[in-house]
């Protein structure tokens, strides 16, 4: 079918038309205004297939009937139509830096669920040139390195045949030295590992058939298993018969396939639960063999397992390493890319919401994140009593509704950190110009007073509104920030000026006053946004007054933020300290300000719960922190209902 105009004296005319010809299937190709009201093409969708072959247009057909084989229609259409090819043969609208991500992860073996992950979490923001250091980040969180492995106690060496149990038992029990460590074999060592321990000083005994080795507080037992297959009977009489005292150690090698490694983990952590134990911690042989670590750490990272040395030749202990999780990824991190392209699926951001209860670790890591930035969200997570930020650093009152006052503090960039705890005088950045007792109170304190464009003052003997008077003021300054969701260009102007000072008694007073103004303009367009003023003391330092003018520009969607925030706790019944809505609200507007790396992994990682693409602006990054706190207290709840204890 092609392509239909319909016209309307309006839109909602013109659509209704739409809908009596096409039903609800209707795909709009394009509408504009007309001298006769709005015009619309459209197409049904279901028609809007694979582009045919390009061929000569037909005559245009008269207006206001049917547009047939019309040239631009028909180009139109064409277009849609290769648009839609292209989206349904998948990627090819992705974003260049997502897609040489989900390259680089297939290029070091991550598997789908691992790349699906850490796809979900990448902020947009990064760009190309980010993808490295960002990915080194992520990576860095969530591998676990292990300590105190060789402390007193029965450590079992679980492993496939040929994996390399019995030298990295040799190599343990040799950092652990001889006056310490106890070595036990199910077999009978090869004739070499026995020489290599009686070198060493160790003693190697064969643990006889329905024997449990005698420990005590201060010796470190290493038992040896026997190399059985996967699926042997045997498996596991070892750990039933040591009991709730031993702890089984897998060893596992580096180039094993993806696929091997999980089925072994899976099948020896069955066996460690049925004895009622957790197998949590590994050491990696054949690292000097291996070509890439992407299959073994992926293993590592999505079960959340503890990796604690890395073996790489057949030197005792030479070759047993400590792992190191920089050494790990620096090693990972130089994989050359390769034609990964169709390897892993496209990322579903609602496949990734709907199965939010499945990504707890995500969740653990953005809540990590969200500590670093600011403490004081520790007690959002945590559900803890508490009011606030206690800080020494400046702070500021927020008015702009008779319902939401918010005290804030901020830090010396003047980016909000969270509501203040300490109710004394320390307000720096005021809703208005302070009255004569409020400013005795203030001493030398530097502060800055928002201030209306009619707000009338003096300058050279005649009385004007400030706005009136920005023509006269002397530019001063430029300032790049984000203000409101999107980056905007300060344009800022100083004025000497003076103004009366209420409730100075029987006598006015004055005061001289810095009058600033500031014209706000879209980085990208340069169109004007707005204007603001405010007033400071004559006699202030200026960089600290261009500190608190730039704070005072970044909180001013505080008061409605803070709102959003309240009305959200109360109407979903979250369990939140108090202040908790200033607290997500100042946060919100943090994670927009703030360009350091803690807050680019951080957006990413919050936007990500959220579903599908979405810009980074304070609104939307609120609602990602409340999904947050959905989903822990629905992780809470879900662990209370089971008996579990809650995770630290």
């Amino acid at each position: 079918m092609s392509v239909q105009r319909f016209t309307g004296a309006n839109n909602r005319e013109a659509m209704g038309r739409v809908r009596a010809a096409l039903g609800d299937d209707a795909l709009i190709l394009a509408n504009r205004s007309t001298p006769e009201g709005v015009e619309i093409l459209a197409v049904l969708e279901e028609d809007a297939g694979p582009a045919p072959p390009r061929r000569p247009a037909a005559p245009r057909s008269s207006a206001g009937a049917p547009a047939g084989d019309a040239g631009p229609d028909e180009q139109l259409l064409r277009e849609v139509r290769e648009l839609r090819a292209r989206l349904d043969a998948g990627g090819e609208q992705e974003a260049p830096a997502r897609r040489a991500l989900r390259r680089r992860l297939a290029a070091l073996g991550f598997s789908a669920a691992l790349s699906d992950d850490l796809l979900a979490g990448w902020p947009e923001e990064a760009g190309v040139a980010g993808i490295e250091p960002w990915l080194r980040r992520q990576l860095q969180r969530r591998l676990l390195i292990g300590d105190r492995l060789e402390r007193a106690g029965t450590l079992v060496l679980l492993g496939p045949a040929g994996v390399g149990k019995t030298s990295i038992a040799l190599k343990l029990a040799a950092r652990a030295g001889a006056t310490r460590a106890r070595l036990w074999m199910e077999t009978p060592p090869p004739p070499i590992l026995a020489r290599r321990a009686e070198h060493l000083g160790l003693t190697c005994q064969v643990l006889e058939h329905g024997q449990s080795p005698a420990v005590d507080d201060a010796t470190l037992c290493l038992i040896d298993t026997r190399g059985l297959g996967l699926r042997d009977p045997d498996q596991g009489a070892l750990l039933h018969r040591l009991g709730p005292n031993a702890r089984p150690l897998l060893v596992l090698a580096v180039g094993t396939a993806l696929e091997t490694l999980e089925e072994t983990l899976a099948v020896h952590r069955g066996l460690a639960r049925a004895a009622g134990l957790r197998l949590d911690d590994i050491v990696v042989t054949g690292r000097d063999d291996a070509a890439r670590l992407g299959p073994l750490l992926d293993l590592v990272i999505r079960h959340g397992l503890r990796l604690h040395y890395v073996s790489g030749g057949q030197r005792i202990p030479e070759d047993l390493t400590p792992a190191r999780a920089d050494a790990l990824l620096d090693d990972l991190l130089a994989t050359p890319d390769g034609d990964g392209e169709d390897r892993l699926p496209a990322v579903g951001d609602r496949r990734w919401a709907a199965r939010l209860l499945d990504q707890s670790r995500a969740l653990d890591a953005a809540s990590r994140l969200l500590r670093e930035g600011v403490p004081a969200f520790r007690e959002l997570l945590e559900a803890a009593p508490g009011g606030g930020l206690a800080t020494a650093g400046p702070d500021a009152i927020v008015q702009g509704a008779e319902d939401a006052r918010v005290r804030l503090a901020l830090d010396p960039g003047g980016l909000p950190l969270g509501p203040v705890s300490d109710h004394g005088d320390g307000a720096r950045l005021l809703p208005s110009l302070p009255d004569a007792a409020l400013w005795h109170r203030l001493d030398n304190r530097p502060w800055l007073a928002t201030a209306r464009g009619n707000s009338r003052v003096w300058h050279r003997g005649e009385r004007r509104a400030l706005e009136e008077s920005q023509a006269q003021a002397m530019a001063w300054d430029s300032r790049l920030l984000r203000h409101r969701g999107r980056a905007v260009q300060a344009r800022l102007r100083r004025l000497e000026v003076a103004a009366p000072v209420a409730g100075g008694g029987g006598a006015p007073l004055s005061a001289r006053l810095g009058a600033w103004f500031a014209s706000l303009h879209d980085l990208d367009t340069g169109a004007e946004l707005g204007r603001r003023y405010w007033l400071a003391p004559g006699d202030q330092d200026r960089e600290r007054t261009l500190s608190l003018l730039v704070a005072s520009l970044s909180a001013e969607g505080l008061v409605s933020l803070e709102r959003r925030a309240r009305l959200a706790l109360q109407r979903e019944g979250l369990a939140a300290p108090g202040g908790a809505a200033g607290l997500l609200a100042s946060l919100a507007l943090r994670l927009d300000l703030d360009d350091g790396d803690w807050a680019l992994d951080a957006r990413g990682q919050l936007l990500a719960l959220l579903g599908g693409p979405r810009r980074r602006k304070p609104e939307t990054l609120l609602d990602a922190l409340l999904a947050l706190l959905r989903a822990r207290h629905s992780l809470r709840d879900l662990g209370h209902d089971l008996g579990l204890e809650p995770s630290a």
